[in-house]
């Protein structure tokens, strides 16, 4: 169903992965173009396996096309509206993402904390349910311009539950995720996902994860819908390099 994955392989041994995922309408290769031609990440970290999967093409209901996308959505300035449209794609992204994070740890030696996971807007939305759904204790999480999917769910007891539930996931496997660290990024003036549903998001996350850490940036490109330059890619560049550190 997905497309094939677009990956940066290391210049160095092998030491971590990080997959990232895409925002809506883009793809896996535009994102890496995207993301290097900001900051040459992979240049930084050689030993980083970067992985850049692409969503499924279908319809989208606001837009009455066909688009990549990893669920369909019906409001940005309501993400928890119409819920029906959104869970068939996320069942389906989770899904997939949980099983390139275990492709992953098996290049690893099976060490999962070597494995980091994130993505920007609607994949920052799907990753951080791959994130809870699978609770395992990964490398690290970053997160941009994104939200939490059915945030009120999440809201009133346990997120972790919550998105399991939601993705028939119940009691699955072990719950570690609260020890991974995680790193979000917003621009204060984002057109697209507004800073307040960034900031709901991290106090979810907050509820779960032990550590959090979090910055709102102003005026990057795409409307605010972006990477800022240079500062948000310096603290990213710092994220990772303290992970890596822990080698």
């Amino acid at each position: 169903m997905f497309p094939l994955l677009h990956i940066y392989p290391p210049t160095a041994e092998h030491t971590h992965t990080v997959i990232l995922l895409h925002g809506r309408g883009s793809d896996g290769p535009e994102l890496a173009e995207d993301l290097f031609a900001g900051r040459n990440l992979s240049s930084d970290f050689p030993s980083i396996r970067w992985v850049f999967p692409t969503a499924t093409t279908q319809r989208s209901t606001v837009f009455q096309e066909d688009m990549t996308e990893w669920f369909d959505i019906y409001s940005l300035s309501d993400p928890d509206s119409r819920g029906e449209l959104q869970l068939p794609g996320l069942r389906n992204s989770v899904e997939y993402i949980l099983g390139l994070i275990e492709d992953e740890v098996q290049r690893l030696q099976g060490d999962a904390e070597k494995v980091i996971l994130g993505g920007i807007s609607q994949g920052m939305a799907t990753s951080v349910w791959a994130l809870l759904a699978g609770g395992r204790k990964l490398g690290g999480f970053v997160g941009m311009s994104g939200w939490f999917p059915f945030a009120g769910e999440a809201e009133k007891g346990s997120p972790v539950e919550a998105v399991r539930s939601r993705i028939g996931l119940e009691g699955w496997g072990e719950n570690e995720v609260q020890h991974t660290p995680a790193w979000l990024g917003h621009g204060e003036d984002d057109a697209y996902v507004d800073i307040e549903v960034g900031k709901r998001a991290r106090e979810i996350l907050g509820r779960v994860l032990l550590k959090v850490e979090s910055k709102t940036y102003k005026g990057a490109e795409e409307e605010g819908h972006w990477i800022k330059e240079p500062e948000e890619f310096e603290d990213i560049a710092g994220f990772l390099g303290g992970i890596i550190r822990t080698v």
